[in-house]
């Protein structure tokens, strides 16, 4: 077998078309991979503004801390309003710092493909811009002092003020790379192909939300005095539902947010460590398996149900979400249609329906109904008639290929 695909791969390559293979430098240039890639992108930036405009926007975002700062050292920060989103308002606020960490984290993945000769010396290189930026006037200023008045002596306040404009510049880009810290590192690791990058972004997005529902909680929240005010609260009591799909209203504006940093959260997860997925498999495979053609036919089969399974079942996952958020208005719209009883709107108003321990027995109801329909529709026979049918369609189409 290996000998004959190599054969056929020297027959294909003496004529004008390369074969396509299963080699990493050819398999990344896929456009199943960079779609891949790109929807990874997409889903990171916007769990990344989701979180930002749900939590973050007029609450604890980086301007207010700039400002707090300014304040404490009665002087404004080197660092531009241009470049930190300082003057504007909502998201605007975000936009240029959040192309600068993508292009941060988009050099840090082309650094990553580089030799390890070629990282030591960008590492050295910044290492030695960084001391020259922090301490670079000090010296100069201190050394030129003691030679042109041949006196041995310690720097004076002037030459030390020269401290303050580097320390106060890499104060104020330590306070933005953290609040874009989810960014930069998750876009090192979709095109740098670093799982522990993905696990970075992810895992500070969830600790962020994490702290922020601990000091959210009521109990904690009135302990913080008048910096409680500042974090932004969802209450337990939820008004009107106003998102919903044909018609019918499952969750809040506040809920459907939460859904949504949820979903893409697992698009970002799911896409970025599935090019990292696809391509060990490729890199491990032998080279005759590479030249395959039906390993190559398998590996596109793979990426396509890839791409359309992101879509399906996490849409599914979604539209699922509201409807067992929403659940208890289901049922009690249905009872009302088919009964006109007046006991559904007034169950429909109780003020427990619309705590939040009320969602979570619409949402276990809503689970159970659907355990229980298990037991009563065969869904892995329907799929499995589903599958079928695919396959016959596509089997007609395949022998035409060969025909021709």
């Amino acid at each position: 077998m290996a000998e004959d695909v190599g054969l056929q791969a020297d027959v294909t390559l003496s004529g004008s078309i390369r074969p396509r293979t299963l080699h990493l430098k050819m398999l990344r240039k896929q456009w199943q991979i960079i779609t891949l890639q790109v929807i990874a992108t997409v889903a990171l930036i916007g769990m990344y503004l989701e979180v930002v405009s749900t939590y973050v926007v007029g609450s604890i975002d980086h301007t207010m801390l700039f400002d707090t700062i300014e304040i404490l050292i009665g002087d404004q920060l080197p660092i531009g309003d241009w470049l930190t989103g300082e003057g504007r308002t909502g998201l605007a606020r975000f936009f240029v710092p959040l192309v600068l960490g993508l292009a941060l984290g988009g050099g840090m993945a082309l650094l990553a493909f580089q030799t390890p000769a070629v990282q030591q010396r960008v590492k050295l290189g910044f290492i030695i811009s960084l001391i020259v930026v922090l301490v670079g006037q000090l010296l100069f200023s201190w050394l030129t002092g003691m030679l042109f008045s041949f006196d041995l002596r310690l720097p004076n306040s002037s030459e030390l003020s020269t401290l303050e404009w580097p320390l106060l510049m890499i104060l104020s880009l330590m306070i933005l790379f953290l609040y874009l810290l989810p960014v930069i590192m998750g876009v090192r690791g979709i095109w740098g192909l670093s799982r522990r990058s993905i696990a970075w972004a992810i895992g500070f997005t969830l600790l962020f939300l994490g702290i922020h529902a601990i000091l959210a909680f009521p109990l904690i929240n009135g302990q913080l005095g008048g910096y409680g005010d500042s974090v932004s609260v969802i209450g337990a009591q939820f008004s009107e539902p106003t998102v919903g799909i044909l018609g019918l209203m499952l969750v809040t504006k506040e809920q459907f947010a939460l859904i949504m940093i949820a979903i893409l959260i697992m698009v970002f997860q799911e896409s970025s460590y599935g090019v990292i997925r696809y391509l060990e498999y490729a890199y491990r495979l032998p080279e005759s398996c590479k030249r395959d053609p039906e390993y190559v036919r398998q590996m596109d089969n793979v990426l396509n149900t890839h791409l359309k399974h992101t879509f399906g079942f996490l849409g599914l996952t979604g539209i699922a979400t509201m409807v067992a958020l929403g659940f208890h208005s289901v049922l009690l719209g249905v009872v009302k249609d088919s009964t006109g009883s007046q006991w559904a709107g007034q169950i429909s108003e109780s003020i427990e329906l619309s705590l939040t321990y009320g969602l979570v027995i619409s949402a276990a109801m809503f689970l159970s109904i659907m355990a229980l329909l298990r037991f009563f529709v065969p869904w892995e026979r329907i799929w499995g008639l589903i599958y079928a049918r695919r396959a016959q369609d596509a089997t007609p189409q395949s022998k035409e290929v060969v025909d021709i």
